[in-house]
């Protein structure tokens, strides 16, 4: 018959022994393992009687109340009876307290429902449960990965990169040198159907890419016919053939259009300083019209577009184009500084 505290624990291979109260209201419960199972060696599952030694350790539990509760577990160590195991020495273990482990399976289940089934936040649950964040967010993964299914095929593939945190400074492996860390992360979104966010890993390289892809099945990397990239060299270079034999590279318009932007801007600044020696003025055209040349045409009236058309067809002085044409020096005279206004010559 179970002991009626350790019936009311409910933690299967653990046994209570006796049950304390600290100053600061604090119940620690002093267990000892009750699984038989837990004296056989992990590796070649031989049981053992060799006691090596004995060892105390803490793992968190779910809460009871609002009064926390401290799990005291007095294990054992043992030697292996197995010559032919590489492992010589063990330590008592349960499903519930893996090897390795500082909290119970059922507490990361938990954690991982708060997470993923109620939308919690990660630092929210990891402050209610008294665990860190990654051990809050390692327990999320396990829990979905357990729900969630492997991604089915697509035609069209999205990939772009996302910022986390900000960049932070590390040692590196021989910790002798100072290595900064961008928190960057690859995600991979289903455009052609509604599966969403397919995956993410970390790192923007194509390393990180192809490392995604491989783990896909053959069907869902044959069956993507576009993917769907920012300008980027590193994306670009892990859609190969050998992963992605019928996928065609596309770029998506906004960024194309904000490449197209910028070099208008360039050109805008360079033909200004190089016509007037100088940055632009608000009575400068190109000044004025500055977002107007970025604009798109519909979102432009007719009278606005006719207007900016108009001062771009404006000839210049010495027989160019304004703006279009070949970059013209305009010299100030020597009677005329350039601030005064003065006329110039080319």
């Amino acid at each position: 018959m179970v002991e009626p505290t350790s019936l009311l624990l409910g933690l299967e291979g653990l046994e209570v022994r006796a049950v304390t109260q600290t100053a600061e209201r604090t119940r620690v419960l002093d267990v000892v393992t009750a699984d038989p199972a837990a004296s056989r060696c992990p590796e070649c599952r031989v049981a053992s009687t060799s006691v090596k030694g004995h060892a105390v350790t803490r793992p968190r539990d779910i809460p009871y109340g609002d009064d926390p509760i401290q799990l005291r577990w007095n294990k054992t160590r043992y030697y292996c009876m197995n010559p032919a195991c590489g492992r010589r020495s063990f330590t008592e273990s349960i499903p519930q307290v893996p090897p390795r482990r500082r909290t119970t399976t059922r507490l990361r289940t938990q954690i991982g429902r708060s997470i993923g089934d109620a939308a919690r936040s990660v630092v929210e649950v990891a402050a209610g449960a008294g665990v860190s964040w990654p051990t809050a967010h390692t327990a999320f993964v396990e829990h979905a990965k357990k729900v969630l299914k492997d991604p089915a095929p697509v035609r069209v593939l999205g990939i772009d990169e996302t910022r986390r945190g900000k960049p932070r400074w590390t040692r590196d492996t021989d910790g002798r040198r100072w290595v900064r860390v961008d928190p960057w992360d690859t995600g991979f979104v289903d455009l052609s159907g509604d599966q969403g966010l397919l995956g993410q890993v970390e790192g923007r390289t194509s390393k990180a890419v192809t490392r995604w892809l491989t783990t896909q099945t053959t069907q869902f990397r044959d069956e993507i016919t576009h993917v769907v990239i920012d300008p980027s060299a590193a994306y670009a270079a892990a859609v190969t053939e050998e992963l992605l034999p019928k996928a065609q590279l596309v770029v998506d318009y906004f960024h194309l259009v904000k490449l197209a932007n910028d070099m208008v801007t360039a050109v805008r600044w360079r033909v200004t300083f190089d016509t007037h020696g100088r940055r632009g003025r608000k009575h400068d055209p190109e000044w004025a019209n500055r977002r107007r040349l970025l604009s798109a045409r519909e979102r432009l009236s007719d009278r606005s577009f006719a207007k900016m058309t108009a001062l771009i067809e404006i000839p210049h002085p010495c027989g160019s184009a304004r703006v279009g044409g070949p970059p013209v020096m305009l010299v100030v005279s020597d009677h005329s500084p350039a601030t005064s206004g003065g006329p110039l010559s080319c």
